[in-house]
């Protein structure tokens, strides 16, 4: 069973696969060049087309806007459109994949794989970065150094698009829309 993992922007779209809690291949899309969130969605689409593992996905785990958002930092017309993207998105890559698309808590992911989903006084990104690393070494071999050398900041995206690829939600496992009647139907 592959799961694919996505987090999602209107900027950028982390995205992994994995299997068996094993990273198969991750990286990120930049989709600053594209207007509208149905543009943004299609083009990663085909982005995500040029994987030979797209074709084995079982589930799509997708990183709920805002679930993780630190309040008071954010203007509400950045979170109206955030959430509207992330609405689009999300039925966009269900229907075009026909798999169910998980909208999962960022909390919720990175407790389960981290044992917690922060520390206090360190930033998200930081989080996550040093805590992936930890558990699974081999990830930085999917990151990409800017123009400078450095790590480029959009991995920070493809780290979140690993966690929502490492998580795994039981109950939901092998979800597929039907094509003929839109219905979830369990695979087994």
């Amino acid at each position: 069973m592959v799961i694919l993992g996505l987090d999602s922007s209107t900027s950028v779209t982390g995205w992994a696969f994995s299997k068996d809690g094993k990273v198969l291949d991750a990286g990120y899309i930049d989709t600053k060049k594209f207007e509208t969130t149905k543009e943004k969605t299609f083009f990663v689409i085909s982005e995500l087309e040029k994987n030979p593992l797209i074709k084995d996905i079982t589930v799509i785990n997708l990183e709920a806007a805002l679930s993780g958002f630190a309040g008071g930092f954010t203007s509400q017309q950045v979170i109206i459109t955030l959430a509207r993207h992330n609405a689009v998105f999300a039925y966009i890559i269900e229907e075009h994949f026909k798999v169910k698309v998980n909208l999962l808590s960022v909390n919720t992911m990175r407790k389960q794989l981290f044992g917690k989903c922060r520390i206090k006084g360190i930033k998200s990104k930081d989080f996550v970065k040093a805590e992936l690393e930890s558990l699974c070494p081999d990830v930085v071999k999917f990151t990409v150094l800017n123009k400078k050398g450095n790590w480029d900041e959009r991995n920070g995206d493809m780290y979140d698009g690993i966690v929502c690829a490492l998580y795994k939600d039981e109950p939901q496992q092998n979800n597929r829309v039907s094509k003929k009647d839109k219905s979830i139907s369990r695979k087994g």
